[in-house]
């Protein structure tokens, strides 16, 4: 496992950077945010960079990077709080196909999505968690397919994407995903806290899936490769998050700087601010390794990186409000904001909205304490168990 970047991967980082600050310059987010248009611009500009073919196989058109890299396109996304399909269809969509997909499923679903041409997400949440075990939606076996019954909630990029892997249990117990086209789905969107990104609910009414659409092997439980998928859906989550925490943070010192007001308490905010920030990178990025490498303890690092991020941006968040607040009134009072502006202070309610979203999906930073609490636990029974079995077996 790597403790620094490569060479290469700081050039992907500096130019990713660069990139988004042409093609989602901060006025298209505030346009997007308030029901404008302008992102089918920005799906043009991030398939013409090749970064939906970024972790895909070579065999299926794509590049065949590994997850740090994306994880690190990931993290620069998030500091632009770029709205669209790229983060569900990369990292819910993708890895769930390539976990539990068949080799044909897989040149069937992600050579689209690397020739940017395909886009997709996941519905699994039910009953306020995202886990295998609590899917209570139903296949019925039709024909040569299945009849889905039940509701998704939280879909990201719903309705706005192609397809949608849908998790329902068979009359048998086992968990089947099945890849729905959303033009055959019902939708409603939700009220969604992150206005850049489209979030709804799904229901399914008998929709019909033939069995060509259901990844893996006929009757295969998907139950334990979804988990492993589940990994990187979280560990997606937070380096978003992490990137809109960075975008909190230098936009404050910004303001501090310009406007004067980086008195002892300020600074202090601010070192507060970044230390919490290196601390939750560091958490995320050996969550990223992890995943890369298919570590066994990659659920464990990556329930360890969505609570880190979660406190950050609690206090990120905190701080920046109390920072750039009396220039947020005083640019309130000014009127329109200039579209050619690149630091506006009331962009940060983009970057606040964009971090909290991503902390309630995928299991809120209370969610993964309590994981991270019980994985602990565990372990230490299992050691003491091991020690007495030692001393007195």
């Amino acid at each position: 496992m790597h403790l620094e970047f490569t060479d290469e991967q700081l050039e992907l980082r500096d130019s990713a950077r660069a990139a988004l600050a042409r093609a989602c310059p901060p006025h298209l987010v505030r346009t997007i945010a308030a029901g404008g248009l302008g992102g089918d611009g920005l799906a043009t500009a991030l398939n013409w960079l090749g970064w939906p073919a970024l972790t895909i196989d070579v065999d299926l058109g794509g590049l065949g990077r590994s997850y740090v890299e994306l994880a690190i396109v990931l993290e620069e996304l998030g500091r632009a709080a770029a709205p669209g399909a790229f983060l569900p269809t990369m990292t819910q969509f993708v890895p769930v196909v390539r976990e539990v997909g068949t080799e044909a499923q897989a040149h069937r679903f992600l050579a689209g999505v690397a020739a940017g041409e395909l886009t997709g997400t996941l519905a699994l949440h039910e009953g306020g968690r995202w886990d295998p075990d609590a899917v209570m939606a139903t296949a019925e076996r039709d024909g040569d397919g299945w009849l889905l019954r039940g509701h998704k909630q939280h879909v990201l990029g719903a309705p706005d994407v192609d397809e949608v892997v849908v998790a329902a249990r068979r009359d048998s117990g086992s968990l089947g995903l099945f890849v729905v086209r959303s033009a055959e789905l019902t939708f409603k969107r939700t009220v969604a806290l992150d206005t850049t990104r489209s979030l709804a609910n799904v229901e399914l009414n008998g929709v019909w899936v033939p069995d060509a659409r259901v990844l893996g092997e006929p009757e295969t439980d998907a139950g334990k490769p979804l988990a492993r998928a589940l990994s990187e859906v979280t560990v997606s989550l937070a380096l978003d998050a992490l990137g809109a925490c960075a975008a909190m943070f230098d936009l404050s010192l910004d303001v501090a700087s310009r406007h004067g007001s980086a008195g002892q308490a300020t600074e202090h905010d601010l070192a507060d601010m970044l230390v919490a920030i290196e601390s939750a990178r560091a958490a995320t990025y050996q969550a990223a390794c992890a995943v890369a490498e298919g570590d066994a303890s990659a659920s464990h690092a990556a329930s360890v990186a969505k609570a880190a991020i979660g406190g950050c941006q609690r206090l990120v968040t905190r701080h920046s409000l109390e920072i750039c607040g009396p220039a947020m009134a005083r640019a309130a009072a000014a009127g329109s904001p200039d579209e050619s502006a690149a630091d506006d202070p009331r962009d940060l309610t983009l970057w606040v909205r964009r971090a909290q979203a991503d902390d309630l999906l995928c299991g809120s930073a209370v969610d993964h304490r309590r994981i991270v609490a019980d994985h602990v636990l565990s372990s230490r029974r299992a050691r003491t168990s091991q020690l007495a079995g030692a001393l007195f077996g």
